[in-house]
């Protein structure tokens, strides 16, 4: 493996030699479709080999690394395509509609009182810091500049606040359900 870091494709096809036939047999037993056998192994060996040229991957029990990277990639596809939801085209027997929004001012109303009031609870600081990200949009550089700090610490301001902000309206709302 050390030729391989050192840019030999010779070592490389010694090691697709020696292993491809192992790789190949639990590609066959993981894939979903055994069709797709073949394309697991060629993509776990030039997933290695990008590997092992950046420097990475394994010094030894190349094996153990192969087969454990097409499990791995058998899964990945497996998950993918569990994710991947077919549904027929619609459009071709369907009239074309404009999409209708719905609309509820009281709602709304509802909504940005419980904003506004989760938001006058927070800390002053934590709501200037919230007004100059969100509606100033001011970066957290800007912020560590404006208040002397360092940019992590800039950041790390915006997060607590936006999280404070969470959990002030996650707080108010059993009592704004409770009223309605």
């Amino acid at each position: 493996m050390r030729n391989v870091r050192a840019g030999s494709m010779v070592a490389f096809a010694e090691l697709y030699a020696r292993h491809q036939a192992a790789a190949r047999c639990l590609a066959m037993q993981v894939a979903t479709v055994p069709a797709d056998a073949d394309d697991l192994v060629s993509e776990a060996f030039a997933k290695i080999l990008d590997v092992l040229r950046r420097g990475g991957g394994p010094d030894r029990a190349f094996r153990a690394y192969l087969l454990t990277t097409v499990r791995n990639l058998a899964a990945g596809a497996s998950a993918k395509a569990r994710r991947t939801v077919l549904s027929a085209d619609l459009d071709d027997f369907c009239e074309p509609q404009e999409q209708v929004r719905f609309h509820d001012p009281g709602a709304e109303e509802l909504e940005l009182a419980r904003v506004r009031e989760a938001f006058a609870r927070l800390p002053k600081r934590w709501r200037q810091v919230l007004w100059s990200v969100e509606v100033e949009d001011q970066t957290p550089s800007d912020l560590s500049r404006r208040y002397n700090i360092s940019r992590n610490s800039a950041a790390a301001l915006v997060y607590r606040a936006r999280k404070g902000l969470r959990q002030a309206y996650v707080q108010r709302l059993p009592a704004l359900t409770e009223v309605a």
